[in-house]
């Protein structure tokens, strides 16, 4: 392992190592003409299955040397892209572009199965990423209202590699965005009025690079974020009834029914009971031995 003392200098000095080297079609696989930046990722990951090395990394080379990656794409590429380099003796190119697959993918971990020959750069490149002096990324948080609202979004890169930033939004779950270009830091995008009956919000941030690939994100207009408007509950509005209960599960319905059965049963004893009706002093207790009083 060479000394780590090289390590930020060269990283932050390499803005996508492997881009800046001079492309070749592969020698016995040349990629179709017209093909999508799909297929040709595709195609990387297809030649590295096939332990077709020299080929997976020509082929990642050439992606990355286009435009408008997405974020999966670009992370994509870049895993085949070092660790081939790595199998293929290229320590420094492995150990770059293993910075930069960090800076896109901080959880990444390299296979250990691999060995040493591609955890050594990796390892490198993870104390390189370690020692930035922020840990890159983008931040959103949002603030939504029935009468708008605001998207604010914070940029950390300390590789200077992003260029602008995209965000987009829209009140409804299908159709376009409306997008609004941002300087990289910390900016904040102003929301207009939610449509009436809408109450969420979709949207997404997106960090570009030169080329605009998408080196970091938050949501994409794929899989956007959503934020929804918290519903205020009015002052002093009277408390709704609960619909739908039965008359039987109303405490007021056994209160009375509870006082009707006590009367009912009094006046029943008093009409089955021969002799005069009952006066207030006759309602006290009084005791029988048979059909006779008991004195």
């Amino acid at each position: 392992m060479r000394s780590s003392s090289r390590g930020l200098a060269v990283a932050l000095a390499v803005s996508l190592a492997s881009s800046h080297v001079a492309l070749a079609a592969p020698k016995d696989k040349p990629a179709p003409a017209g093909a999508t930046l799909p297929a040709e990722v595709e195609t990387v990951e297809s030649l590295y299955a096939k332990l077709d090395y020299e080929n997976a990394s020509l082929v990642a080379e050439r992606v990355l040397k286009g435009k408008g990656l997405s974020h999966d794409q670009l992370v994509r590429t870049y895993r085949v892209l070092a660790v081939t380099y790595a199998i293929l003796d290229k320590e420094e190119q492995a150990r770059d572009a293993f910075v930069q697959l960090l800076v896109y993918e901080p959880e990444y971990q390299a296979d250990p199965n691999l060995g040493p020959k591609v955890n050594t750069p990796f390892v490198e490149a993870r104390g390189v990423y370690r020692s930035l002096p922020a840990k890159p990324g983008i931040e959103v948080s949002t603030n939504v209202r029935s009468d708008g609202g605001t998207i604010r979004v914070t940029t950390r890169d300390p590789t200077r590699i992003v260029k602008k930033v995209m965000v987009g939004w829209r009140w409804t779950s299908a159709g376009e965005y409306k997008t609004e270009q941002l300087a990289p830091g910390d900016a904040v995008v102003e929301v207009a009025n939610a449509p009436t009956g809408r109450t969420r919000l979709d949207f997404y941030a997106q960090a570009l690079d030169e080329r605009d690939n998408a080196v970091l994100e938050a949501g994409n207009a794929q899989v956007p974020k959503s934020a929804f408007i918290e519903a205020t509950p009015q002052v002093g509005a009277p408390l709704k009834r609960e619909e739908g209960g039965s008359v039987l599960s109303s405490p007021l319905f056994w209160i009375l029914t509870g006082a009707a059965a006590v009367g009912g049963g009094t006046a029943l004893f008093f009409a089955l009971r021969p002799g005069d009706p009952p006066d207030r002093a006759s309602l006290g207790p009084v005791l029988f031995c048979g059909t006779n009083r008991c004195n």
